[in-house]
């Protein structure tokens, strides 16, 4: 094989396991957490996606009713 493509493969190996880790180390840390900081970031996610849901649905309407005149 070519040298570049072996550090190329080298470097994908290294960042995945990098991504791994540090994955791993943000699943503990909230783990850790007590249960009410726990359901503060569960609350607060669910905001979040209602209003990334709002935001869609705006667009779509604002598509649909331009499509529809």
């Amino acid at each position: 094989m070519n040298k570049s493509v072996i550090f190329g493969l080298i470097s994908v190996g290294l960042l995945t396991l990098s991504g791994v880790a540090s994955a791993d180390a943000v699943d503990t840390a909230i783990t850790a957490l007590s249960t009410t900081a726990q359901s503060y970031i569960t609350d607060a996610l669910g905001v979040a996606l209602v209003v990334a849901g709002g935001f869609w649905g705006i667009s779509f309407m604002k598509k649909a009713i331009s499509i529809a005149k």
